[in-house]
């Protein structure tokens, strides 16, 4: 970018403040539906054990009337990304108000898929329409829509670095560092764009997420150094065990042709898994915190069956039209996961449980340094270097390395 003008910052403060607001109002929307389909009825009528099942499969109708007549939408988050890299936008003509709809839908009948990818879809859709009316160059359009994917990746996440990060993360990749002008103005719209989301969020009176979540016994021992690296080595394994769940599932449902067909065992999956609990159904954003305040109230077999089932839900939604995000089911599980995985020693595993979520999250999202500036508002501030330290571990192709070793 050129030098900075003053009008350039303040459309880019202002883009952000409508980043968060278009981002809070939908989420809104989204949460009242899910509130009065998944709380207010049932209580209001006494609905049986199988009403998970019956919302499955209504929802599983208009999940596959949209695919069939709309398309396959909402787009993923890596899709829409790429978009706005490759075209400098986000398309939003024939695109926005089914990737609305779709993703509405979706989340409201309970599907297992978080709201980042709709959001970026969504939001990046209607910043670029914006983008189009305003009176500026095509390369400072293009700026602005590369700028406002990164403020949506921090309202979403809480975490006003995100798009910073991103920023770090693809130039690292290309080899070339990041215009000192672009840096400062992905700080000013990614914390104007949150600034407004949470304010927005906090006046509808929205429930806590999953950056509100604090950990039992969140300290540390010197001794847990030595379980560092096992414990990286367990969370890289659970991370491979969620994504080839996606894989496997995915080709195992390509055999089916037919949209709707798909839709309703996306449904019925939703259905049978919320009978068995409800931290089943939902990106999981909200739940963990219910769970990692009542955590030790549960038995070890009820939470593994969470953490290995709820990523077979996922990988079920996203291979059967029920599209979303996979990072919020990956940090619900992985922290559940690690609980498990560190129950057995005696005293504070707050630490170990980070490690361990990082690990996995890292290989899941493949951007080190978004990835820790994401849990950086999760997890203890004390952490975050080992937070980052286990997100470049992780990311490190050590295979490839050793390779060029030995060859030399």
């Amino acid at each position: 970018m050129k030098k900075l003008t003053l009008v350039f910052v303040v459309y880019t403060f202002i883009l952000g403040i409508l980043v968060g607001v278009i981002a809070a109002l939908f989420l809104a929307v989204v949460h009242f539906a899910t509130t009065f389909l998944w709380t207010y009825l049932p209580n209001q009528f006494n609905l049986s054990w199988y009403y998970p099942l019956l919302i499955g499969l209504i929802g599983s109708f208009f999940v596959g009337m949209v695919q069939l007549k709309l398309g396959d939408y909402p787009r993923s988050m890596h899709d829409n990304i790429a978009e706005a890299k490759k075209t400098g936008r986000i398309e939003y003509r024939k695109v926005l108000l089914p990737t609305i709809l779709s993703a509405w839908i979706i989340l409201t009948f309970g599907a297992s898929v978080g709201p980042e990818a709709a959001l970026v879809g969504i939001v990046g859709g209607a910043t670029t329409w914006i983008i189009d009316h305003l009176k500026l160059s095509m390369a400072h359009k293009e700026e602005l829509v590369s700028l406002s994917v990164g403020a949506i990746i921090s309202s979403i996440f809480h975490a006003p670095f995100s798009g910073l990060a991103e920023e770090i993360d693809e130039s690292s990749q290309a080899k070339k560092i990041p215009k000192n002008s672009k840096l400062v103005l992905s700080l000013i719209i990614s914390f104007s764009a949150l600034g407004s989301f949470l304010w927005l969020k906090s006046f509808l009176k929205m429930p806590a997420s999953i950056f509100a979540i604090r950990l039992p016994d969140m300290g540390w021992s010197w001794w847990f150094i030595l379980l560092f690296i096992p414990t990286i080595i367990l969370g890289w394994l659970f991370s491979v065990y969620f994504q080839q769940l996606q894989v496997y599932i995915a080709k195992a449902a390509s055999v089916i042709k037919n949209k709707m067909v798909a839709a309703i065992i996306g449904g019925l999956s939703i259905g049978l898994f919320g009978i068995i609990s409800s931290f089943m159904l939902f990106s999981g954003e909200h739940q963990l915190i219910e769970l990692t305040t009542t955590v030790q109230n549960y038995s070890i077999p009820f939470l593994l069956i969470i953490a290995l089932l709820k990523p077979v839900l996922v990988a079920i939604c996203l291979a059967t039209g029920w599209n979303g995000g996979a990072i919020f089911p990956a940090i619900f599980t992985s922290t559940v996961m690690g609980y498990i995985a560190t129950y057995w020693i005696d005293g504070s595993t707050g630490f170990l449980i980070t490690v361990f979520v990082t690990a996995c999250c890292t290989k899941i999202v493949g951007k080190p340094v978004l990835t820790a500036s994401i849990l950086l508002f999760i997890f203890p501030l004390q952490f975050f270097p080992f937070i980052l330290l286990t997100a470049f571990i992780v990311n490190k192709n050590w295979w490839t390395s050793i390779r060029k070793v030995v060859r030399a």
